[in-house]
């Protein structure tokens, strides 16, 4: 397959990431092309959008309105729009539509140092850990167990936003030390149902707790070597985790492979090109075009919400440009 990688907008890390894994990949089952009009599928590759949170520039763009049949996006917004049909990192289960969507890692990740770990060999200092804010109220429940574990750290207090080089590497090396020393590492959802930490577990070789009941597992792996916990039965975990100790090891590696097989930088852009080769038959087959991306009344919650976080995320700038850059 022929696949042309765009944005419709001027920032472009995801879209950069995923153009420099395509000579990387293992595969070679697909290649990039610049010509839209030779490309079996257009992707937009998009980062969230604070200031157009349901992508109206995307919809109106020259080449959506061209090539409507094949063009698909690429989204990790934590509150997605589904405005084209495509890769929806966050979307939630409620709201997903398998006709028209496919659960999909994140292109990259946050912390340069997870990639070390792998190659480390750790003593194992606590049975699980967890080194994050509490961006979702599930997360409260989980800082909570940082009284039976050193290994949960509360970094509710440290902003990535307004920081310094130097305290932004501290944060990111003290985070993969923890997760090092760690036999499970606890992946909570924030302010969406999907995390960076999960595929930063699996990259790591450490086994995942999932916490999130609305995530939607990514199809290209076999995810049975996770730990799902409900978010109502956080406190649950220690005893849990406990009784699955001596299997740590095991769905660490087993993580590890998953991750090699399907999100490693040699396997990424196979991945992602299979994905929106999925679409395209879906979209042949059952003519998902046509069809709504949400019922009408899902549609109406999803558009509230992200018209309200639109709305606050204004007002803060109004109040002050700090505080919304630090939000």
């Amino acid at each position: 397959m022929k696949l042309h990688l765009t944005s419709a907008y001027k920032e472009h890390s995801a879209l950069d990431a995923l153009i420099r894994r395509a000579p990387q990949d293992s595969a070679q089952r697909h290649q990039l092309t610049s010509s839209p009009d030779e490309a079996d599928a257009i992707l937009f590759v998009e980062n969230a959008q604070f200031g157009d949170y349901l992508y109206d520039d995307l919809a109106s763009h020259e080449l959506v309105l061209q090539y409507p049949e094949k063009t698909f996006m690429y989204n990790e917004a934590d509150t997605p729009w589904p405005v084209l049909p495509g890769l929806y990192c966050c979307m939630s289960a409620n709201h997903f539509d398998h006709r028209t969507q496919i659960a999909s890692p994140y292109i990259t990740t946050p912390n340069p140092f997870v990639k070390y770990i792998h190659s480390w060999n750790a003593e194992k200092r606590w049975l699980y850990s967890f080194v994050g804010s509490s961006s979702h109220r599930c997360r409260k429940a989980v800082l909570a167990l940082g009284e039976q574990c050193d290994g949960v750290k509360d970094t509710s207090q440290f902003d990535a936003w307004n920081c310094t080089d130097e305290d932004r590497h501290a944060q990111g090396w003290k985070f993969a030390e923890h997760m090092a020393q760690s036999q499970f590492v606890l992946c909570p959802r924030g302010l969406g149902p999907s995390s960076a930490r999960l595929f930063e577990a699996l990259e790591a070789g450490i086994a995942p707790v999932i916490i999130s009941d609305q995530w939607v597992p990514t199809p290209h792996i076999d995810w049975s070597f996770a730990v799902r916990v409900r978010e109502d039965q956080i406190h649950t975990i220690p005893e849990r985790l406990a009784a699955i100790a001596d299997e740590s090891a095991d769905r660490g590696r087993a993580a590890r492979a998953a991750w090699d097989s399907s999100y490693a930088p040699d396997a990424m852009f196979n991945t992602i090109a299979e994905s929106v080769g999925c679409l395209l038959d879906m979209r042949s087959h059952a003519n998902a075009v046509n069809r709504p991306v949400l019922a009408n009344s899902r549609r109406l919650i999803v558009t509230s919400e992200i018209r309200l976080r639109q709305m606050a995320r204004l007002c803060r700038e109004l109040l002050s440009p700090e505080v919304s850059r630090a939000a």
